[in-house]
């Protein structure tokens, strides 16, 4: 009994935790923020189980689940977050990636324009890249990223002119400016860069990192590093809890 009344402890305040991040997430970026609902979902999920194991403790509950429901419900909430502690390990070590020095090429992934004002996390990747341009003279870049809706310029054309503003000369940047997606900047972009070029960097928002090697070695591109940005926080954790539906998507369904 006393076990049962600690798992409702922990569940309702999961529950709660869920539903203010929710409301931190949506007073920072609103519902236009990829997959927020996902915390509503915690969160309802925390809050029945709560409400569940009230009623068991009570000896109220109107139901009773077969044996073998219990046992299947549990092997498989074990496996799912044992996935996901894995997952998020690899999610995490990205962020942590020491970048190498002296890349032949870095290709910095888009991440959305307003208008033709960079969104907060692209504005990380720009700053990042100016920095490893500065301190990597050698190295030439390509800019990622299409056009979009709402957008007046492509994200590339966008870290194009923060870079140039920043005094990197124009002659070291190349413009990929066609793609909507993480594959398309990576199929996009590899395609321009010579077959016989060393290790190329990904410079994306560090959340990002695990999830774009691992597309650009689906494509067949084995040399590839990290090269992390900046991650936002507290929206951060949202990110890197999404990149786990993110990655297990690209494992059910690779790029092509």
């Amino acid at each position: 009994m006393r076990y049962q009344k600690l798992k409702r402890i922990v569940f309702l305040i999961l529950a709660i935790l869920s539903m203010l991040y929710f409301c931190i997430c949506l007073g920072y970026s609103g519902l236009g923020l990829s997959w927020i609902w996902v915390w509503l979902l915690i969160a309802c999920f925390c809050g029945l189980r709560f409400l569940m194991l009230g009623c068991e403790i009570k000896g109220t509950a109107k139901w009773k689940l077969p044996r073998w429901f219990k046992i299947a419900y549990r092997v498989i909430l074990a496996g799912t977050l044992l996935v996901f502690v894995i997952t998020e390990s690899q999610v995490i070590s990205g962020m942590t990636t020491k970048p190498q020095d002296n890349l032949s090429y870095v290709v910095v992934l888009g991440a959305g324009v307003r208008g033709t004002t960079p969104t907060r996390p692209l504005l990380l990747r720009m700053k990042r890249a100016y920095e490893y341009m500065e301190a990597n003279p050698d190295t030439m870049l390509i800019a990622s990223g299409g056009q979009g809706t709402g957008e007046d310029i492509s994200e590339a054309e966008c870290i194009k002119r923060y870079l140039v503003e920043q005094g990197i000369d124009e002659s070291r940047i190349l413009l990929e400016d066609k793609s909507t997606s993480t594959e398309e900047n990576l199929r996009n972009s590899f395609a321009m860069i010579p077959e016989d070029a060393g290790t190329v960097g990904i410079l994306t928002n560090g959340f990002h990192i695990y999830r774009a090697t691992l597309i650009a070695k689906e494509l067949g591109h084995e040399n590839v590093a990290g090269v992390p940005a900046i991650t936002l926080m507290p929206v951060g954790i949202h990110y890197v809890v999404r990149e786990f539906f993110a990655v297990m998507k690209l494992r059910l369904i690779p790029v092509s």
